[in-house]
């Protein structure tokens, strides 16, 4: 475009205008390029971005100079929900707790980490129960992965939100995440949305859509209004990612199960300030079959 050519041109005309440039031949890197050689590579030819290719060289990502520099911690406390059974997927949990299952070549909790991590946040709770010995195991104290980890053993299932009434006190955000939701959420932008609206719960929302696969009447008692054939309904669901004031884990009650929607319904009853954050990125919920079959896929050609 800015050679003045239109999205129609062949890519041959591009190759000739861009031809004796210090950028003729495409500036790129291989999946598993080192953060260090990426800088390097950046460094070299003026530019702060370079695209990720696979062996058969297609573009498969894109990374950025700033998120390879950018040092600065966030002042939030990440805790990841990772005591679920994973019933719905069958004898794939049988020996592995869900956050745990692979996905690519890496566990799933390993990749939220990593996120984490990137976004600046480095102090991560993990809640567990069913086979929580296995990410303790294999994640320790975090330092292996540039992280600090604790962990909340949960004797008795205590629900999405039981958990957080054992957090220690702390000034820090709390920022909630289901450990199976695999998602490209920009946790700073999360970060910001929040304080600038003051608020005192954020969630992640995300549009959800269900076609109705049949001709929907609308009636007024035995009067026919209208009708719609196959008629879409969106709606908001929860994309399983809250930041929250700390001093709204005081309000989930100690010793017993407790749910987000639970937590929710009484801060905004206590008159407190509940926002939605658009979830526009990669969101897939991988609890069921198909999605973790489908996030396989994903960062397949993503990684």
């Amino acid at each position: 475009l800015l050679r003045g050519l239109g999205p129609d041109s062949p890519v041959s005309e591009l190759k000739r205008l861009k031809g004796g440039s210090p950028t003729e031949t495409p500036v790129t890197a291989g999946t598993g390029t080192r953060r260090s050689a990426l800088l390097r590579l950046m460094r070299r030819h003026s530019i702060n971005q370079v695209p990720l290719v696979d062996e058969n060289l297609r573009v498969v990502s894109l990374v950025t100079r700033k998120e390879l520099t950018f040092t600065e911690e966030l002042p939030v406390r990440a805790v990841v929900m990772g005591g679920g059974f994973g019933s719905r997927l069958g004898s794939l949990t049988e020996n592995l707790p869900k956050p745990m299952l692979p996905v690519g070549d890496r566990p799933l909790l390993e990749l939220i980490v990593g996120q984490l991590r990137k976004a600046g946040i480095t102090q991560i709770v993990v809640t567990t129960h069913y086979k929580g010995e296995v990410i303790r195991d294999y994640f320790g104290n975090g330092a292996d992965f540039g992280v600090e980890m604790d962990y909340i053993e949960e004797e008795e299932p205590l629900g999405t939100a039981g958990s957080l009434a054992l957090l220690p006190v702390g000034d820090a955000l709390v920022l909630v995440i289901n450990g199976d939701v695999l998602t490209q959420v920009d946790y700073r932008a999360v970060v910001d949305f929040h304080r600038e609206h003051h608020a005192d719960v954020t969630i992640g929302l995300r549009q959800h859509e269900l076609t109705v696969p049949y001709g929907v009447v609308d009636t007024d008692g035995v009067t026919v209004r209208g009708i719609s054939e196959k008629p879409v309904i969106r709606n908001f669901i929860s994309a399983g990612v809250y930041l929250l004031d700390p001093t709204v884990c005081s309000k989930v009650p100690r010793g017993r199960a407790s749910d987000m929607p639970d937590l929710i319904t009484k801060v905004i009853e206590d008159g407190g300030s509940v926002i939605g954050f658009p979830v526009r990125e990669y969101w897939l919920d991988i609890g069921h079959l198909a999605n973790y079959k489908a996030a396989q896929a994903a960062v397949g050609r993503d990684s």
